[in-house]
């Protein structure tokens, strides 16, 4: 017999695990509607802002984090990103995630590629687990040039 216990876990740690990955699958295709639903609307996230990293963005409350990631989307022709969790702490209906991050942008004149981490706090909501509080850590930040051509992503194929 099954133990609850692990098995509620498991069920947990496999819902947070796609709170991540659905954040990196609607900022990838800037898909803001879907991006607002993984957000608790008294979260805030910030890219940055800790010590020694090169700048800040802040926003706070579920409209000025979509806005941010419009903001973040304006003029740029291609954006992904590739978010791979680590640690996943749980502790009843909050959870603390680890989440090492690669992204690559460009738009009109203007390239970024990084390695970061994330570090989140989740709450369990109704509709599953939602982002409390995301912070990127930068670890490395590349702003030259590279090549290729870029395709839009595919609509939805529901």
């Amino acid at each position: 017999m099954p133990d609850n216990a692990a098995l509620n876990r498991l069920l947990d740690e496999a819902a947070i695990r796609d709170a991540v990955a659905r954040f990196a699958d609607t900022a990838t295709r800037a898909d803001y509607d879907g991006f607002r639903t993984l957000w608790a609307d008294d979260a805030d996230w910030v890219l940055g802002g800790t010590e020694s990293q090169p700048y800040e963005r802040r926003a706070e409350g579920v409209d000025d984090i979509v806005s941010m990631l419009r903001s973040l989307w304006d003029g740029t022709e291609y954006f992904v990103q590739f978010a791979v969790p680590g640690a996943i702490e749980i502790n009843g209906d909050e959870a603390t995630v680890r989440c090492m991050c690669h992204e690559a942008a460009r738009g009109p004149e203007r390239y970024y590629r990084n390695n970061g981490i994330w570090h989140d706090r989740l709450r369990r909501s109704d509709d599953g687990w939602v982002f409390t509080h995301r912070t990127y850590q930068y670890l490395w930040l590349d702003f030259s040039a590279f090549s290729g051509d870029v395709f839009p992503p595919l609509p939805d194929s529901r």
